[in-house]
């Protein structure tokens, strides 16, 4: 019975070829679209969850008074100092990180990314696990122990252990001399928040530094605490908080006041965008949105399925009458329809397995993202379980109340059951233009943002700007830049310590009497002309070789000449606050136009430039050039003459500005994608929809045309439903979209306005789809032969 049944329902498939593939394409594209998007959003929340203690770790925040909406990752010295005297405290490590340095092997320089100078607790709070060596080690003075990545890529097969490193330059830090390899570790895991390829340890080179960071008000490095069972974080970060109240650290110039907090391991990956994380963190927002979109095309894919499968089984409905008619009972006829519904969904399902991976490489280049599949993961088994329960059960369903509870075998073989009036299959078609038309006007909103963000002015020109990223400043960077001038294609060249975008050094401004704390870079005054950044005020002194003081935004001096009156009151205040060893008086030289160092996410602060010709602020060297060829050629062969021996290292701002709106654009990617997806389940939706209303009217039409009724009349008919229904949906979907996206843009400081044309536009498209979609379908109807509805009458 099972091989006759199996051998029917292959029949049936093979018999109507275009509607069986347009069944199964539509539960692909659903199954495959959810498990993109889920499995992604699976990846990012699983980050940090492989640690054996990860639930009890936290990340300790300190961030200085008046800096609140600068939150950085990185924390005071002292944290580290004050975990000695909370017994709340199990384990705590303090640890620095260089996103990328310059080391030597031999005589060979290479610029290398992840170095971290880390203690003993480290090994043990994160899992290190060591491949060769002894852990103990990282007590011992220079002594590093590189990650198995590391030893294969410059010593092949060879054992590293015994071999020299020398430690040219990592961020703040020069020249630190040789580091002898004292073991091989694992590679980080994919998904951890912070990744490694060189441990330095903290004895030695860089034990002076951090012996003086319990006396120095400078966020330099990380510290995390184990906590113990049961342990209260917040007391925790109260107990930090009230020992820096009570160390000689608070009396230190600076910010009298830091807010403590503890951010759980677990929420770094997904909740903190503070400024210097370890590694690029995903948006909270939109991991939620991407969680929302893939419940919303499964759920249209599925619900599709269940739309198609009606369809099928309403045209089928003589042939289940007939059965039933000569002695089939309920259960065996329930029986043969979910058995063909399985195979069908076990169908999609393989075909869309096999599609994910296919699609895997373009999911990353498109999306731009760290997209894998781990097809050990729970999520792809209770898809598999969760699609198959929904199918089976919903048509069940409808199998069971309404084709047979309702209608008797003479009623089904007579074709009297009329379902085209059935408010599930009208709620059906309602949800699924909902959704549609929320995805295209969020579609349009993001992109309306990104714009308005990307062509915003920002106060300085970010077009054809070149930054040269100097890691070698032993020979005279001033020389370098002179060079560059001489280039007919190079308009200007100013030097920096930081680009922008790069998070800033603080400036406390309890010596300029106000609260709170600056963010400054240094640079040198033709940074000011290359990044074309206006001055409202302009005190330097004409024909001076060297530009030497502070200039600040406009922001910042609005604050002080509220506070003080005039630039005279404010400098004889500063004169009469006493300088603490090793600082010196500002001497301010001029008044910036606002702009923003950071992207549109944060309002406009206090911002200041430290000008200066020091080769400190070359690191990052800004070339304007009026030609692109012809500027990154001449920029290219000056490199080649004056640094021989480094590879050039580059970008232009317009692009790292771009990077900083990384996560929305992503997100645009995507809604548009799954929009275009959502659009064409949504097709097939009404296609199915339409097809089945017009196969339950076929002899009404047939007697309308016989009686005189024109193919537009007939048409209008049959449209008139399906754009009252639009209508609908699109009163449903606009308050919800309205609501959702007004929320998106709370995350930006600067932002487009909700304009009604989204809403509008989102309907019009909607219900263009549907008029199309259903006048095809109307169409086919309307032109057929009425004596072919008529002739078994």
């Amino acid at each position: 019975m099972i091989g006759y049944n199996l051998k029917m329902m292959l029949r049936k498939m093979v018999k109507e070829p275009l509607f069986t593939a347009i069944t199964i394409l539509g539960l692909v594209i659903g199954i495959t679209s959810f498990l993109i998007l889920f499995i992604h959003v699976s990846n990012e929340k699983s980050f940090d969850k492989h640690f054996t203690d990860h639930k009890s770790i936290y990340r300790v925040n300190s961030v200085p008074g008046g800096r609140d909406n600068a939150e950085w990752a990185r924390s005071l010295g002292i944290v580290h100092t004050a975990s000695a005297e909370i017994p709340e405290v199990e384990l705590a490590t303090q640890f620095s990180h260089c996103d990328e340095g310059t080391i030597k092997i031999g005589e060979t320089a290479i610029s290398q990314k992840n170095i971290m100078s880390v203690d003993e607790a480290f090994f043990e709070m994160f899992d290190v696990r060591m491949l060769v060596g002894d852990l103990s080690e990282i007590l011992k003075p220079n002594t590093v122990f590189v990650s198995e990545d590391f030893a294969k890529r410059y010593y092949g097969n060879l054992n590293p252990i015994g071999q020299s490193i020398k430690i040219e330059a990592l961020q703040y830090a020069r020249d630190l001399g040789d580091y002898e390899i004292r073991g091989v570790v694992k590679n980080t895991h994919p998904k951890t928040h912070f990744r490694y390829e060189l441990l330095l340890s903290q004895k030695g080179a860089l034990q002076e530094r951090y012996t003086a960071l319990t006396n120095m008000k400078i966020q330099w490095t990380y510290n995390y605490f184990k906590l113990k069972k049961g342990a209260d974080p917040k007391l925790v970060a109260d107990k930090v908080a009230a020992f820096f109240d009570n160390s000689s650290l608070k009396k230190v110039r600076g910010p009298q006041d830091y807010h403590f907090s503890l951010l759980p391991l677990d929420d770094i990956h997904l909740k903190s965008d503070y400024r210097f994380e370890l590694r690029e963190s995903s948006s909270k927002i939109n991991i939620g949105l991407f969680i929302l979109i893939s419940f919303v095309i499964l759920t249209i894919s599925l619900l599709n399925f269940i739309n198609l499968s009606i369809a099928k089984l309403i045209k089928r409905s003589k042939e289940l009458g007939l059965k039933k008619s000569v002695g089939a009972n309920k259960r065996q006829l329930l029986s043969q329809v979910l058995a063909e519904v399985f195979m069908v969904c076990l169908l999609a399902i393989a075909l869309s397995l096999v599609t994910i991976e296919i699609l895997q490489p373009l999911i990353n280049r498109l999306f731009d993202i760290d997209f894998a599949v781990y097809f050990t993961e729970p999520v792809v088994y209770l898809t598999i379980v969760g699609v198959l329960a929904i199918c089976l059960t919903l048509t069940a369903f409808f199998v069971s109340v309404f084709l047979l509870a309702r209608n008797s075998a003479v009623s089904i073989l007579a074709g009297q059951n009329n379902f085209s009036g059935s408010f599930m299959l009208k709620s059906l078609l309602i949800g699924q233009v909902v959704i549609v038309i929320v995805l295209i006007s969020g579609t349009f909103l993001v992109n309306k943002q990104i714009r308005f963000v990307l062509d915003r002015p920002l106060g300085f020109d970010k077009e054809n700007v070149v930054v040269l990223h100097l890691k070698d400043l032993s020979k005279d960077p001033v020389v370098f830049a002179r060079e560059l001038e001489k280039e007919t294609s190079v308009e200007s060249v100013g030097m920096t310590a930081q680009h922008l975008g790069y998070p800033a050094q603080g400036l406390p401004l309890d010596g300029l009497g106000l609260e709170g704390t600056a963010e400054f870079v240094f640079a040198n005054y033709d940074y000011l002309k290359t990044m074309k950044i206006k001055l409202i005020h302009n005190w330097m002194k004409p024909g001076a070789d060297t530009v030497r003081g502070m200039v600040i935004n406009n922001h910042l001096y609005k604050r002080l000449m509220e506070r003080h009156g005039s630039m005279e009151a404010l400098e004889t205040y500063g004169d009469s606050e006493p300088l603490q060893p090793g600082e010196e008086r500002i001497t301010f030289i001029g008044v910036a136009e606002d702009f923003n160092y950071s992207s549109a996410r944060e309002s406009i602060g206090d911002f200041a430039f430290w000008l200066d010709e020091g080769g400190n602020r070359a690191r990052f060297t800004h070339v304007r050039i009026n030609n692109l060829h012809a500027g990154m050629e001449a920029i290219k062969r000056v490199w080649n003459e004056y640094y021989p021996k480094q590879e050039l290292d580059y970008f232009f701002i317009d692009e790292r500005i771009a990077q900083q709106y990384k996560s929305e654009t992503i997100l645009s990617r995507i809604l548009f994608a799954f929009s275009l997806i959502g659009i064409l389940i949504c097709i097939i939706g009404i296609s199915a929809l339409a097809l089945f209303i017009s196969q339950q009217r076929t002899k009404e039409i047939g007697i309308r045309k016989v009686n005189g009724a024109k193919v537009s009349e007939i048409m209008a008919l049959l449209n008139r439903d399906f754009v009252r229904w639009v209508v609908v949906s699109f009163i449903i979907a606009t308050p919800v979209a309205w609501y959702a996206m007004s929320k998106w843009l709370e995350n930006f400081a600067y932002k487009t306005e909700l304009s009604w044309w989204i809403f509008a536009l989102a309907g019009l498209l909607a219900l263009g789809i549907a008029l199309l979609t259903v006048s095809w379908q109307s169409w086919r109807t309307a032109t057929r032969n009425p004596v072919e509805a008529l002739r078994y009458e």
